[in-house]
């Protein structure tokens, strides 16, 4: 039972950390889209590697690791094709973290793009740089 609860209260910090980080990057908070066109919930690619997805109504998580990071997004659709995502990137080796937005447009049920902007200097990145993402759907 102390492992559960243990659990549960992580799980519940998890998502009050990542409500907060996305308050804290946008300075104008994103107003929710109650009715996004797609479900993207599933497993996309592109050449980062291999993404999961979890979407619950408007808000979206996602989690890619390959062998140089670790990604972790939590956003929310604001239009109903567009998801606005704090990404916490963290180096595999020496588990360096910085902060990135991502805004993502849901093109159909198999295609998304955006480009990660980086928040913040630091882990050899400079703040507004810029990485260009294709998305498909593989599950």
């Amino acid at each position: 039972m102390f492992h559960k609860t243990r659990t549960i209260t992580a799980l519940v910090a998890l998502l009050l950390a990542s409500n907060l980080a996305i308050a804290a990057v946008n300075s104008k908070p994103a107003v929710p889209t109650p009715n996004p066109t797609f479900d993207v919930t599933g497993v996309w690619t592109s050449n980062a590697g291999e993404m999961q997805v979890f979407q619950e109504k408007d808000e979206v998580n996602a989690v890619l690791v390959n062998s140089g990071f670790a990604h972790r997004l939590a956003g929310r659709y604001v239009t109903p094709t567009k998801i606005r995502f704090v990404l916490i990137r963290r180096t595999r080796v020496g588990a360096c973290e910085v902060t990135m937005t991502v805004d993502v447009n849901v093109n159909s049920a198999s295609s998304m793009s955006g480009a990660a902007v980086a928040s913040e200097n630091g882990c050899g990145l400079s703040a507004g740089q810029s990485f260009p993402s294709n998305w498909t759907r593989t599950l």
